[in-house]
């Protein structure tokens, strides 16, 4: 081998070198930039999964509401007609009490009555 031909080797050497080093720099970044996309996309479909899970929840919990308020509205209407029903009877009970109240007042006006006659023939 000849000085010209070590040189020349040397120079491929070193440009073999230094070309494989940024081929297996190239292929590292990929594989970097591959394994965080792989990553990224990981995170995305948890994300998602959890999302879905999530609004299947809202949707249950907000079906359990507009049950909730139904029964609520039932509840209500049948207390209010109670309510009703209540201030009818009411009404009819102080109507009797008032008739009542003035049959009392009549049969102590009768009660008087009786009692200044009884008073009065006594005293004659």
């Amino acid at each position: 081998m000849t000085v010209s031909n070590l040189q020349f080797l040397d120079v491929v050497n070193v440009v073999t070198t230094s070309v494989a080093g940024v081929v297996g720099w190239i292929v590292g970044r990929r594989k970097q930039k591959n394994d965080f996309l792989g990553e990224l996309q990981s995170s995305i479909d948890m994300l998602a999964e959890k999302n879905k899970e999530q609004m299947q929840e809202i949707l249950n919990l907000r079906s359990e509401v507009i049950k909730l308020q139904d029964e609520n509205s039932i509840i209500r209407r049948e207390q209010v007609d109670e309510i009703i029903k209540l201030k009818g009877d009411m009404i009819k009970l102080q109507d009797e009490n008032s008739q009542l109240r003035k049959e009392v007042d009549m049969l102590n006006t009768k009660l008087e009555n009786l009692k200044t006659t009884k008073k009065t023939s006594e005293t004659k």
